[in-house]
């Protein structure tokens, strides 16, 4: 079956099978174009008995990605939702509801994979960071603006700064040479730094021991400036999604 952790830029699937990941990718749809991205992303692909995802991008694109599968699969995605206890992990929000269930799935696969306690790091359009401890209590989180979200605001609030794509793929430096470069390197140290704080915050409080997992798009660049030695383990969420879709498929 087809896991999915459509976020609110980008969509990465795997294709499960046996209990491994046997297909991969990923693509950007912000222009909009879901069904053409798809298209190009799955058009070739055989017929899927099951679709299972963690959308956090609101009810247009569950019934954008609905429909697609619908036409061209002839099944109905199952969309895991966040509750109160799932997988051996206790949800520390008082609305269960309320908690991201990219963040959810993340946490699920980290205390599956990593045992507790442990930091879960999501370095996507925003940041997230969320603790559980070695009984499976998740202790809470944070979230602040990702990487591409302070550029984006950066640039809104400014008249002669232009970038394209291509500029954050440019090497991170301590100095940048050129405007495009030091915004990058100004977000990302950013980020770092916050992260960076928060997480000596978290071990302060919850000892030494405590394990620390980065995912999402952004880790990569983040890893290379942090001051600690975390996983990185870029498939959280989507095992996270194949746990919780263990636990559909059991009728738990």
């Amino acid at each position: 079956m087809m896991l999915l952790d459509i976020g609110n830029t980008a969509v990465k699937w795997v294709i499960q099978g046996e209990g491994k990941f046997t297909e991969r990718g990923n693509f950007v749809y912000r222009d909009g174009d879901f069904a053409g991205r798809a298209g190009t992303a799955w058009g070739k692909l055989p017929a899927q008995p099951a679709a299972v995802a963690a959308n956090v991008a609101g009810a247009a694109m569950e019934a954008a990605f609905t429909g697609w599968v619908e036409k061209h699969w002839q099944v109905t995605p199952a969309y895991i939702r966040v509750t109160a206890q799932a997988a051996g992990v206790t949800n520390a929000y008082s609305k269960p509801e309320d908690l991201g269930v990219d963040r959810w799935a993340a946490m699920i696969a980290a205390y599956h994979q990593y045992g507790g306690p442990v930091c879960i790091v999501d370095c996507g359009t925003a940041i997230t960071i969320d603790v559980v401890d070695a009984n499976g209590q998740h202790l809470g989180g944070l979230i602040a603006p990702g990487a591409s979200t302070l550029k984006q605001s950066l640039l809104a609030g400014t008249a002669d700064i232009r970038m394209t794509p291509a500029d954050d793929d440019q090497l991170l430096t301590l100095l940048a040479g050129g405007t495009q470069a030091a915004v990058n390197n100004g977000t990302y140290y950013l980020c770092t730094a916050m992260i960076d704080r928060v997480v000596a915050d978290i071990v302060a409080r919850f000892g030494e021991n405590t394990r620390l997992v980065m995912t999402g798009g952004d880790a990569g660049k983040l890893l290379s400036l942090t001051g600690w030695q975390p996983e990185h383990d870029p498939d959280l969420v989507l095992r996270g999604v194949a746990i919780l879709a263990g636990e559909f498929a059991c009728g738990t």
